[in-house]
Parts: C-alpha cells; structure tokens; sequence
C-alpha cells in the first residue's frame, strides 16, 4: 500500500511539474491580452479610446510580424557551412532592409492612430509598449531562474 502512495505522491509531483512547464509559454492571445491591459494602463487610455485603437494596433503588430517572419526566412544559413563574404553582406541589408521596412509600416500606422489618438497618447503607447517587452524579458528571466533553483 506504501509502494502504491509513493508511486501515486511521484507521479502528482511529476504532472504537476509538467504542467507548470507548460504553462510558462503564453498563447498569442494571453500575451496581446496582457499587452492590451498594460498599454492601455500605462498610456491611460479610456476604454473608448481603447476600443477604437487596439484593432488597428494589432493589425499593425500583425503587419510587423510578417516582415519580420519573411525577413528571418531570408536571413538564414545553416550553421557550420561556408559563407562567403558577399553572402554574409546580403545577409546584413536584408535585415536592415527588413528594418526600413517596419519604420515606414509604423509610420504609415502613426497616421492611422493619430485619427483615434492624440499625439501625446500616442507617444505614450508607445513608452508602454516598450516598458511592457522590458516587463517580459524580466518575466521570462525570473521564471527561468526560478525553474534552475
């Protein structure tokens, strides 16, 4: 009966390790709801102002996030391989190319907002958007040390 509880405790232990695994990695929609929240704290929004401008500003995200996709779909070599120099010069303007690319969709984005938002509030968007990645990384750090001890 012992050797049945222990087998039962070790294996309770085990899902339940498992489990919070997999719960450190949040789904897309966990972390644009999260994001919302901070953003619309942190820039203090009004929920009408809210309402009005996340669509546009997850289309956006969206947006980036296929360049970026294509960009890192370009930028790849398989490691231990010869490139040449030529290569690796390709390599770099196309993520700079990349880069360029995002600056002129968020600028053509601003003009979007600025229909929804005043100027300041944009600004302030974007303040929280940085100071929410900066929240993340934090986030991801502290449950990876916490995992280690």
């Amino acid at each position: 009966m012992k050797k049945i509880l222990f087998t039962l405790a070790v294996i309770s232990c085990m899902a339940t390790t498992l489990v919070a695994q997999q719960k450190q990695h949040m789904s897309p929609k966990e972390y644009c709801d999260k994001q919302q929240a901070f953003i619309t704290k942190h820039a203090k929004l009004t929920p009408e102002e809210a309402a009005a401008f996340f669509p546009i500003y997850f289309e956006f995200q969206q947006n980036k996030w296929k360049i970026n996709k294509e960009a890192r779909k370009n930028i790849k070599w398989e490691k231990g391989t010869e490139i040449s120099d030529e290569k690796w010069k390709e390599l770099v303007y196309e993520k700079a190319e990349a880069k360029i690319k995002i600056a002129k969709l968020e600028k053509s984005y601003i003009e979007k907002y600025l229909n929804i938002l005043p100027a300041r509030k944009i600004l302030y968007v974007q303040r929280a958007e940085d100071a929410f990645q900066r929240e993340i990384i934090k986030e991801v750090a502290r449950k990876k040390k916490e995992q280690k001890d």
